[in-house]
């Protein structure tokens, strides 16, 4: 019998503060480190602010709020490494209008109360002036809301609907049950799949994916759905069961939304039951190291990161970007990392528009007037946060795929923007096509 056990990995350190090796940035940043650093900032016109949480003359105060430990911490590895080098790279030319960017470190632990006693220290007792968030936990979001805290994250409910937060790769719909994607179906068809099995395991975001894709299958000509697993536990789980059941189905293609190594044992198991599906889609499927782990039984499954342009794309912004994180002793290709940096990013975007004396409030309505953030090259297509056919804005129609193919993922020559977003209670298309 297979199980599962995702490993729990622990960041080198939980380092806060803003320092930044000159190998680091200078890999980031291309550009040459001058022999003398620059001063540290002075009070200077910042003195005539008036104060703000988490500001001051020469600092501002940020935070970053993820598991570095519990069952998701493995799928998360690198995202608060990253969100430093983001806020490493700004301090090193100068911050914000004259202020040095600080980021603290906190633990969600995969668990509603962690999260919110997280979430309580880093605005009570550490007065961060926002967060960055890379989690599948959403307790701490009616805080967030209720207080006007500016937040920067993705996939949860909270980036479609609530105005402090701000989805770094769009807006959300997985607050939205009757709302999906038609990407991954199509990718999958694409391959020659006709019945689908949709998977998911325990978790708020991986449940709405995966719920969506379900209620949307009826609507997408020649595909059948013909098992749902919506209860796949986070940690150890009965892969060989899950594969028998989708043996069983008779499916030639297979969802999985939730961890990655649980998906890479699912594999695994269908392996040795001698299962060979057509294709199967992994969302996070994006390092290479899985398919050495998984002993050929990922080949021909489709991988994507979580929304950004993958390491191995000829783009300016991924080879920056990963000769940063290469130089740093990171790994560039976890799922999460690009999405660590870009939460931290876009709360520097967000300082940015607030002004030279920023509050939570100027944050916010600033940046919700913002039409055209692409994570500096990082994102396959322009986010706006304005109002769409969400509160916060329209989701993104771009997935840039990437195929197992013995040891490598190769990604796809370009990204695939022809998804349509469709209301699955009425059938209507809301966006795309």
């Amino acid at each position: 019998m297979i199980r599962s056990s995702v490993r729990r990995r622990h960041s080198l350190s939980i380092a806060v503060g803003a320092t930044t090796s000159a190998v680091a940035f200078a890999a980031i940043s291309g550009v040459a480190i001058a022999a003398t650093p620059k001063p540290a900032p002075t009070a200077g016109g910042n003195a005539s602010c008036a104060p703000s949480a988490g500001v001051t003359p020469t600092t501002v105060t940020l935070g970053w709020i993820g598991p570095k430990t519990g069952p998701g911490a493995a799928s998360f590895v690198g995202s608060a490494e990253a969100a430093q080098l983001r806020v490493d790279q700004e301090n090193a030319k100068g911050g914000v209008n004259g202020r040095k960017l600080i980021l603290k470190i906190y633990d969600d632990a995969t668990n509603p109360n962690s999260q919110i006693s997280a979430a309580t220290k880093a605005l009570q007792q550490d007065d961060v002036f926002g967060l960055a968030s890379t989690t599948t936990i959403a307790a701490m979001f009616p805080t967030l809301k209720d207080q006007g805290i500016p937040v920067t994250g993705f996939t949860l409910p909270a980036f479609g609907t609530d105005r402090n937060a701000f989805g770094v790769t769009g807006a959300t719909i997985s607050g939205n049950p009757a709302l999906a994607s038609t990407s991954v179906l199509d990718a999958l068809k694409a391959q020659g799949v006709t019945k689908v099995a949709v998977m998911n395991h325990v978790s708020i975001a991986g449940a709405a994916a995966a719920n969506g894709l379900a209620a949307l299958i009826p609507s997408v000509p020649g595909l059948t759905m013909v098992l749902r697993i919506a209860d796949s536990a986070q940690g150890t789980h009965d892969a060989t069961s899950e594969a028998l059941r989708i043996k069983q189905s008779g499916a030639d293609g297979l969802t999985f939304n939730g961890f990655v190594d649980g998906a890479v044992s699912i594999a695994q198991a269908l392996k040795q039951q001698g299962v060979s599906l057509k294709s199967m889609y992994i969302a996070g499927l994006s390092d290479p190291a899985n398919l050495k782990s998984a002993g050929g039984a990922l080949d021909g499954a489709l991988g994507t990161n979580y929304g950004t342009v993958p390491v191995g794309v000829n783009n300016r912004a991924v080879k920056t970007f990963a000769s940063g994180m290469k130089a740093a002793g990171l790994n560039p290709y976890s799922p999460a990392a690009p999405i660590g940096f870009l939460t931290a990013d876009l709360l520097i975007k967000g300082l940015k528009v607030a002004g030279k004396c920023p509050t939570r409030a100027s944050f916010i309505n600033n940046l919700r007037n913002v039409t055209n953030y692409d994570g500096g090259g990082l994102l396959p297509a322009k986010v706006s946060f304005k109002p769409g056919i969400e509160p916060n804005g329209d989701p993104s129609l771009c997935t840039w795929y990437m195929i197992a193919k013995g040891a490598d993922l190769v990604p796809a020559p370009k990204a695939d923007c022809s998804a349509k977003i469709i209301d699955t209670s009425t059938g209507k298309v809301l966006l795309g096509g």
